[in-house]
């Protein structure tokens, strides 16, 4: 047979180019690089400079004095270094942008609506293409020492197919073929002879696997496993959210805790210097030493204050992934918004009515609900026996060449078709009625545990419900201490002005009364920073952290969600 020949009984193919998923290959992995700004940053801290650690008692006195000739060296105000304000929102919006564990969690939604893309490309046309040569040896019948005939064919296929979303499979091929009988006695009337055939067929499922539920199955649980994915992300982001705004009220309080450690140990450099002052009148080296005890205590105490503004502005820092405040940054955040001292009402049943339609995990069992009963429906039908119709219809053409064949198959007066049933079904199926019942339980189970977790909802919004009630009642009782710390304070320094001798007993009732009164102004800001965190917890408890703090949530292209804050 000729190569033109060949060329001839070919179909015309258009060339098949293969699309990208429209992503480019990430940059090398250079673990350096990502580390260097990190170092860039820290290379602008000084070093720390310790001093040496005292060995023995630091006298207010020189040796032999029996007076005090110097007064206590003063603590200066506490300067924090380079710092930023930065707004609650301002805060948040940083975050949603570049949190780390937010952009790792919001490549999940992506994955997933690419395997929803695997899932609908089962009903994609397929083109295929198939040729063959085939030599074989045919009996005749007749006697003898005869050799049978030597029957050469070739033969070429090519068309499209496709997956229908109700089961069955449509195709559409054009055949042409090539025999030719090589044999001394047997001559037959053409040879060779070329036919030519177009070719439409349907084979459709009559049971099993019919219909476009069972087939769509894959798809739809694809698409919930995205929703899924959606909502965890949207848990991170609301987790992400709720640890920024819970840091930002704690940055409040420690930067507050600081202001009144500063305040408390002024007025303690304050009384010793009065100590001192009056060490010839009616005090002694005991009073001095009392003072002296309590202002070195105290400023241990404010050291301590100032470390915990670092650790909680690193700790944001460290949220944010802000490229313009890496944790490494010399810069301490401070916050510029106030606490909110107003009291919020809340009615129970709407809150617990609120979470039923807005919790990220209620709203993922649910689908995951969906989607075992559409495992359900498919196991039901997958129990059924297969039948299966196959049809066909064609147009023929029969020739002694390839021209001749294509004009009697134009010619339309070879029509050919098929028509047929194919039955099957397992004795006993007893897997596919196994499967059925594996599924019913888990469907069942799914629902269980949709209940569970609509209890465990409403214990985490009473919870936090009675957070918010406590922490505005604690705000109460720690203002009220406040006040009675303040008067009490306020009583021994009207005992002092009136002329008291400055016995160790009442020294010591000052200092006590100073340290008291820091105490429940500590509480106080406490228990406001607790009562701003809570009402950010009910919130995040219904589910409505994100809108509370005018975070949208979108999809970028590819499936890809991102988060801004607006305005």
């Amino acid at each position: 047979m000729k190569l033109t020949t060949i060329v001839r009984l070919a179909l015309s193919v258009a060339g098949v180019a293969v699309s990208g998923c429209g992503l480019s290959e990430p940059p090398p992995f250079s673990p350096g690089q990502i580390q260097q700004i990190q170092k860039e940053q820290a290379d602008q801290v000084p070093p720390a400079r310790l001093r040496p650690l005292p060995t023995s008692f630091e006298s207010l006195m020189p040796p032999g004095a029996t007076m005090p000739t110097t007064m206590p060296v003063r603590t200066a105000k506490y300067d924090m270094g380079p710092t930023v304000k930065l707004t609650l929102q301002e805060v948040i919006h940083r975050a949603v942008v570049n949190s780390l564990d937010v952009r790792v969690a919001g490549y999940e939604p992506a994955i997933d609506e690419v395997r929803i893309l695997e899932a609908r490309s089962r009903f994609d046309p397929v083109f295929f293409s198939t040729g063959q040569f085939q030599k074989e040896y045919q009996q005749t019948g007749v006697g003898g020492n005869m050799s049978p005939p030597e029957v050469l064919s070739q033969q070429i296929q090519t068309g499209i197919k496709q997956n229908l979303t109700d089961g069955g499979q449509i195709e559409l091929r054009g055949q042409a073929r090539r025999q030719e009988v090589d044999s001394d006695t047997l001559q037959s009337a053409v040879n060779p002879f070329y036919q030519n055939e177009l070719v439409l067929q349907l084979t459709q499922p009559l049971l099993r696997d019919f219909g476009g539920r069972v087939n769509r199955a894959r798809v739809t649980i694809a698409q919930n496993d995205q929703r899924i994915s959606q909502l965890d992300w949207r848990d991170k982001l609301e987790q992400a959210v709720f640890t920024i705004e819970e840091g930002y009220w704690r940055l409040y309080q420690a930067k507050r805790n600081l202001e009144i450690q500063e305040e408390l140990l002024k007025q303690t450099e304050d009384t010793l210097d009065i100590l001192i002052k009056r060490l010839k009148q009616d005090t002694t080296r005991l009073q001095v030493s009392q003072g002296n005890a309590a202002v070195q205590s105290r400023r241990a105490e404010l050291w301590r204050a100032r470390q915990e503004i670092g650790n909680i502005s690193d700790q944001i820092k460290r949220i944010m992934c802000d490229p313009d405040l890496p944790v490494a940054s010399p810069l301490t955040i401070t916050p510029a918004d106030a606490p909110m001292e107003e009291a919020v009402q809340y009615s129970l049943g709407d809150q617990i009515q609120a979470a039923s339609e807005n919790r990220f995990d209620l709203l993922q069992q649910a689908i995951r609900v969906m989607s075992a009963r559409e495992i359900v429906w498919a196991a039901r039908n997958n129990a059924l026996p297969q039948l299966n119709l196959t049809a066909s219809v064609g147009l023929q053409g029969l020739g002694d060449d390839f021209d001749d064949a294509a004009d009697r198959q134009r010619r339309t007066d070879q029509f050919v078709y098929t028509v047929g049933l194919s039955f099957e079904v397992p004795i006993g199926n007893r897997g596919p009625r196994a499967i059925y019942q594996r599924t019913l339980l888990q469907h069942r189970q799914a629902i269980l545990q949709y209940r569970t977790l609509v209890e465990e909802a409403g214990l985490q919004v009473k919870k936090a419900y009675r957070e918010v009630e406590t922490a505005w009642n604690e705000i109460i009782a720690t203002r009220h201490a406040r006040f009675a710390a303040k008067d009490a304070l306020e009583a021994i320094e009207q005992r002092e002005r009136s002329g008291e001798t400055l016995r160790p007993e009442f020294v010591q009732l000052k200092l006590d009364r100073q340290e008291a009164l820091a105490l429940a102004w500590r509480a106080e800001v406490q228990s406001i920073a607790n009562y701003n965190i809570a009402v950010a917890g009910m919130e995040k408890a219904k589910g409505t952290l994100l809108r509370y703090n005018n975070v949208i949530m979108k999809e970028e292209g590819g499936g890809k969600p991102t988060a801004a804050v607006k305005k």
